[in-house]
């Protein structure tokens, strides 16, 4: 697991929106962990604004949510899909400028996680917070995002203990590397 300034970086995708490496219209960012939340930086460029200089509500919720989802999945070692997200704009996000946004989980159910985000900048200034409810994925689906995530050696293995009691136990067909 690399760790850097305090922080341990999490995978990323080559199409996801929000942290795709080859999604030009997406975001971009990296997570990481740092003092037990996970984090993202925020430095939107002018196609993610919707008006000029103002990031769209679209951007703050997408990285939000991620942000959040991510928490919830490294709460539980499974990937999980959105089943609620409430954002809360608290003022107009300036694009170009760098922000972050930072989430933690807050319960954990049988088949429901919570958790809760915020965006602000260097200052402590706080653009937007949210609260999302995040159901987790069967283990063949988690095991099949964790196959499409790129990892170059140093990034922390979420789902390491999952893929490693599944295999254990036979229980995960033989897995098809994700197509290029």
């Amino acid at each position: 697991m690399t760790t850097t300034n305090d922080r341990t970086w999490l995978p990323t995708s080559e199409p996801c929106f929000v942290c795709g490496e080859k999604n030009d219209a997406g975001i971009k960012t990296q997570f990481y962990v740092e003092d037990g939340r996970v984090k993202a930086p925020l430095e939107a460029k002018p196609h993610h604004c919707g008006y000029h200089n103002v990031v769209h509500g679209g951007i703050v919720a997408a990285i939000m949510d991620e942000t959040m989802g991510w928490a919830a999945a490294r709460a539980i070692g499974r990937m999980c899909f959105t089943g609620e997200l409430t954002i809360r704009y608290l003022r107009p996000t300036p694009g170009g400028c760098r922000l972050t946004v930072s989430a933690e989980v807050g319960r954990i159910g049988k088949r429901l996680v919570t958790a809760k985000g915020v965006l602000e900048d260097g200052a402590g200034i706080v653009y937007a917070k949210g609260e999302g409810k995040f159901v987790p994925l069967s283990v063949e689906d988690t095991l099949a995002v964790d196959d499409a995530l790129i990892y170059r050696g140093g990034e922390e293995q979420v789902f390491a203990a999952l893929r490693d009691t599944a295999e254990h136990d036979n229980t995960i067909p033989a897995r098809i590397p994700p197509s290029k």
